[in-house]
């Protein structure tokens, strides 16, 4: 008899750990198992608040699937980023396909007005000559746009440049605030003027020194010295908040800027899901809702992590 109870309790605990066993073999990683415990994967992003935003959702998005990251979101300047990338300092960054006229040789500057042309020449560029992988961008094209109010937009029927340079030709009033800079190169006004068939005078132009758009945006959203185009950044926060829209440019005459994610090439070899992980988060964003992101960010004081996870969680990423 004793023996008997001795066979049982064995058999008992036989089986009560080789249920626990299969039951964690059948655990989803994601939910409770690191996949790279020590083979942490570091990621950065630029400094500013777009980059923080971008870089946590990537940051959430990767944990959330079992990753172990290294957060180093908000890094550095675009320069000391790429270099930390090149170095291996960082194993994912977050770039813009425009910088790859900054990155690369060969290509003629037109290349960087297209956007699929940009991002396929910096794409093949990086991955042969640096080891680099640039995923698929965002559809948010965070260059150099003109901005109007909602209002003036509505009254004139303003929804494009083409539109624009119909206002101006009918003899439409215009007090243009823009940089010295943008004002006299070609892949600035002067483009914009040749492509859309529309010439601005010296007087209705107020010109800075500087391409700081918070005061571009400001003389703008309160009718300063009669300004009623601006200057702007297609994903400026401050849009949102001022209910400023800007004017579709169909020629792309600035270069266009749109965000991507950028890896190494081991990286991804080693782990290679994260791809189509990261190309999900990005396929969920558009220049208004990285408008009203930062916005949340810089009026609303949010931090970008928060921002970050609500975006992720109403878009069911994160539960």
């Amino acid at each position: 008899m004793k023996k008997n109870r001795i066979y049982i309790a064995v058999l008992v605990l036989t089986l009560t750990l080789l249920v626990a066993s299969c039951s964690s073999s059948g655990n989803n990683k994601g939910e409770n198992e690191a996949i790279n415990p020590s083979d942490p994967i570091i990621l950065g992003s630029f400094i500013d608040t777009e980059g923080g935003i971008l870089g946590n959702m990537v940051l959430l998005a990767l944990e959330e699937k079992g990753y172990t990251i290294t957060d180093k979101v908000q890094f550095g300047t675009p320069d000391v980023h790429r270099n930390a990338l090149l170095e291996g300092e960082l194993d994912i960054g977050i770039d813009y396909t425009g910088n790859g006229q900054y990155y690369s040789e060969g290509f003629d500057e037109e290349v960087w007005r297209d956007p699929k042309e940009g991002y396929e020449s910096i794409k093949s560029y990086d991955e042969e000559n640096n080891k680099l992988i640039w995923l698929e961008p965002a559809n948010a094209n965070n260059t150099e746009m003109l901005a109007v109010t909602r209002e003036f937009a509505e009254d004139n029927n303003l929804k494009t440049l083409e539109d624009f340079a119909d206002y101006v030709n009918d003899g439409g009033e215009v007090t243009f605030i823009t940089s010295q800079l943008f004002a006299e190169k070609n892949m600035g006004l002067l483009g914009m003027e040749e492509g859309y068939g529309f010439k601005l005078e010296p007087d209705q132009l107020i010109m800075l020194s500087h391409g700081n758009t918070a005061e571009t945006i400001s003389a703008l959203a309160n009718g300063t010295d009669g300004v009623n185009v601006a200057l702007v950044y297609g994903t400026d926060g401050s849009l949102a908040d001022l209910d400023l829209v800007v004017l579709e440019d169909p020629l792309s005459i600035p270069p266009v800027f749109e965000p991507s994610v950028v890896v190494r090439s081991e990286v991804i070899e080693k782990y290679p899901e994260i791809e189509d992980i990261i190309e999900d988060v990005f396929k969920t964003l558009d220049l208004e809702t990285l408008q009203i992101m930062n916005k949340k960010v810089i009026v609303d004081g949010l931090s970008p992590k928060d921002v970050a996870k609500e975006h992720l969680t109403e878009e069911g990423f994160l539960d």
